[in-house]
C-alpha cells in the first residue's frame, strides 16, 4: 500500500482526487489477532487522528471489529474472526 500526497497522486494518476468527504470508493480491512488488539488499534487510531465511525463490538457470528476513517477520509476496518 502506498500513500501519496495529492498533487503527486493526481499527477501519478492523471486525473482528479476524489472528495472522501461526499462518498466512498473502497475499505480497507486489516485483521486483529484478538479482541484486546482489536481495541488496541482504535486507541491508536484515535490518538493519530483517526475518526472511529463503528466502536469496537461484536457483529455477526464471531466478528469482533470496529470502523474508523482516516485523516484523509478513507475507510478501514480492523476485524477479529
Amino acid at each position: 500500500m502506498h500513500f501519496f500526497a495529492i498533487d503527486s497522486f493526481k499527477d501519478s494518476t492523471k486525473g482528479e482526487v476524489a472528495d472522501l468527504t461526499c462518498g466512498n470508493e473502497v475499505m480497507f480491512t486489516l485483521w486483529a489477532e484478538s479482541k484486546q488488539e482489536v481495541d488496541t488499534w482504535a486507541v491508536e487510531v484515535r490518538n493519530a487522528g483517526g475518526m472511529i465511525f463503528t466502536e469496537p463490538s461484536e457483529f455477526g457470528e464471531r466478528y469482533y471489529g470496529f470502523g474508523f476513517s482516516d485523516p484523509d477520509g478513507h475507510k478501514w476496518n480492523v476485524f477479529h474472526i
